[in-house]
C-alpha cells in the first residue's frame, strides 16, 4: 500500500494514542494544579433549571384593582408552570385600592393572589402607587388624604395627582408604607419593591400629568419611606427617577444616584421598545445604559418590556432589542405588560433562552483533589462558573458530602461565597473541611449550592445529582 504521507507532502501522520491538544477533548489544568478532574463534558447548557432570586415575572395586577387587564385572560386552572424561569408575579397596585378608610388597610386581595398563587412556588414583588393618570381612579391617593389638607392638582378629565412632596400627603404615606411594611417586609414570599409612591404609574415620572419636576430630596424621602419600612426586602429605583428630572440638574441627580447606592438598592427600567425611545435611543432602547454600571453590582436589575401586543414589527425586531438590554444591563428579572400564554407561544425560544442566564447561571468545569486525610484541616478546589447576566446577590450555603459504598458518609456546610462569581467568569474556589470518623477507602465526592433546603441548580448532567448533591468524582481517603 502507497505511504500517502509521502506522495503528499501536506499529509501528516497522526499518531492515534497521542494526547490531544488543550481546547480539544482535555482541559489541561496550569502548572501546579494537584489531581484535576475536567467535568466539562458533563455540562447541560439546555435544560431550564428554575432557581430562586432570578428569572421573569408576570404584570399581575397591572395599574392597580380598577384595570382587571391581563388577570381575567387567564384560564383560573392555568398556573404557568411550564413557562420557563417565571419567578414571581408583580402586584402592582394603589394606595387607594388598599386603603380608603384611614388605619383601616384591606389586604384581602393581595392576600388571595399570594396565597393561591404561592401554591405553585411563585414570589411576589410589589409596588405601591399614588397616581394612575387615569379619570377612572383619582384617588389613587386616597380621599381622606385630600380631606385632611394634603395639596394636589386637579387635571383634565378628573384625574387628581398629589403634590408629591406635600408634608400631610408624605405624613399619611408613611403611616400607611409603616402597615405594608408590618405586613410583608421579611415575608419569604416577597422577592422585592420598587419606589412607586412617586410618579405616573410610580415609574418616577410625572408624565401624564402636571409634568412637574421635584427637587432630590422629595424623592429621597421617598426611598426612605421605602427603606425605612422594607429593611429586610431588595428594594429598586426607577431610572426615570433620575431621567424624567435632569432639568434639576446633574449635581442633584448624581447625588440622587449615590444616595439609592448607599442605601443598597437596584435599577429598574419600565420602557423597553416603548415607541418614543426606541425612536431616540439606541438599539436596546435604553435611555442611560451607563446607569446601569453602576447599580448592577449593588443589587439586582430588573427589565420590563413595552405591552407586547402594541409593538410593531420594525421595533420588536424579534425581541432582539429586549434581549440586547437585559444584556447590557446585567438583568437579573425581565417582564412585560401581557398575558404570559399569547407571549409564550409566540416566544418560545426567547424565553427559554433568556430564563437560564437572567441573574447567575452555575456551572461546575472542573475539581482539584488530592488524598483526603481524615481528622485534619483539606482543601478541594472547585472550578465554577457563572454563564448568567448578573451575579446573585444572595450568598447560598455550599453542602460537600463524601460517600463511601458501604454507605459510610462525611457531610459539611459552609458559605459557598458565590455572591463573587461574576458573570462570564471562571474562578478557582476553595472548600475547606476536616472529615472525621472515617474508613479510609475510595469515596465519592458530591458538592451542592442550597438556600436552606432548596437546590439551587447547577448546569451540570441531571444524572448526576442525588438530592441537590452533584457528583463530581472519586477521592481517595488515607487516615
Amino acid at each position: 500500500m502507497e505511504d500517502n504521507a509521502m506522495l503528499y507532502p501536506s499529509l501528516v501522520r497522526f499518531d492515534e494514542n497521542a494526547i490531544v491538544p488543550s481546547g480539544f477533548t482535555k482541559h489541561f489544568p496550569p502548572q501546579g494544579r494537584r489531581a484535576y478532574t475536567d467535568l466539562r463534558a458533563h455540562a447541560d447548557d439546555k435544560t431550564v433549571l428554575r432557581n430562586p432570586h432570578k428569572g421573569w415575572f408576570w404584570h399581575y395586577i397591572d395599574n392597580g384593582f380598577y384595570r382587571p387587564q391581563y388577570r381575567t385572560e387567564h384560564d383560573p386552572a392555568d398556573h404557568l408552570e411550564d413557562f420557563p424561569g417565571l419567578n414571581h408575579l408583580y402586584l402592582r397596585f394603589d394606595w387607594g385600592d388598599i386603603e380608603k378608610e384611614e388605619g383601616n388597610p384591606d389586604w384581602s386581595y393581595i392576600d388571595q393572589i399570594m396565597e393561591t398563587w404561592g401554591k405553585f412556588g411563585y414570589r411576589f414583588s410589589l409596588r405601591i402607587c399614588t397616581y394612575e393618570g387615569s379619570p377612572k381612579a383619582p384617588f389613587t391617593t386616597p380621599e381622606y388624604v385630600y380631606k385632611a389638607g394634603a395639596r394636589g392638582y386637579v387635571l383634565s378629565d378628573g384625574r387628581i395627582e398629589p403634590d408629591y412632596g406635600d408634608p400631610i400627603f408624605l405624613e399619611k404615606l408613611g403611616a400607611f408604607m409603616a402597615l405594608a411594611g408590618k405586613k410583608f417586609d421579611g415575608d419569604p414570599r416577597i422577592e422585592l419593591i420598587d419606589v412607586g409612591t412617586y410618579g405616573t404609574w410610580g415609574e418616577g415620572h410625572t408624565f401624564r400629568g402636571s409634568n412637574l419636576v421635584y427637587s432630590a430630596e422629595v424623592l429621597r424621602k421617598h426611598i426612605d419611606l421605602h427603606v425605612g419600612n422594607f429593611p429586610n426586602t431588595v428594594i429598586l429605583l426607577n431610572d426615570d427617577h433620575i431621567n424624567h428630572s435632569w432639568d434639576r440638574g446633574e449635581k442633584e441627580n448624581f447625588e440622587l444616584m449615590d444616595y439609592a447606592r448607599s442605601l443598597g438598592l437596584g435599577l429598574q427600567d419600565d420602557s423597553i421598545c416603548v415607541y418614543t425611545c426606541s425612536l431616540d435611543f439606541g438599539y436596546d432602547t435604553l435611555r442611560t445604559p451607563w446607569m446601569f454600571d453602576l447599580f448592577w453590582e449593588n443589587a439586582p436589575v430588573l427589565i420590563e418590556f413595552e405591552h407586547y401586543d402594541k409593538v410593531p414589527p420594525e421595533i420588536y425586531k424579534d425581541g432582539l432589542p429586549f434581549l440586547d438590554s437585559l444584556m447590557r444591563t446585567h438583568a437579573t428579572f425581565a417582564g412585560f405588560h401581557g398575558y404570559p400564554r399569547p407571549w409564550l407561544t409566540k416566544e418560545p425560544y426567547l424565553t427559554e433562552y433568556c430564563a437560564n442566564r437572567l441573574g447567575y447561571w452555575y456551572f461546575i468545569n472542573g475539581v482539584e483533589a488530592s488524598l483526603i486525610k481524615v481528622n485534619v484541616p483539606n482543601t478541594v478546589y472547585l472550578w465554577m462558573e457563572n454563564r448568567g447576566f448578573a451575579l446573585s446577590y444572595k450568598n447560598y450555603t455550599l453542602r460537600l458530602l463524601l460517600l463511601g459504598a458501604d454507605g459510610s458518609r462525611h457531610v459539611e456546610t459552609m458559605n459557598a461565597g458565590n455572591k463573587a462569581w461574576r458573570p462570564g467568569q471562571e474562578v478557582r474556589v476553595p472548600v475547606c473541611f476536616k472529615p472525621k470518623n472515617l474508613r479510609a477507602g475510595d469515596y465519592g465526592l458530591h458538592i451542592g449550592l442550597f438556600e436552606g433546603e432548596t437546590p439551587v441548580l447547577l448546569g451540570v448532567d441531571a444524572s448526576r445529582m442525588t438530592n441537590g448533591l452533584y457528583y463530581l468524582t472519586n477521592v481517595t481517603v488515607v487516615e
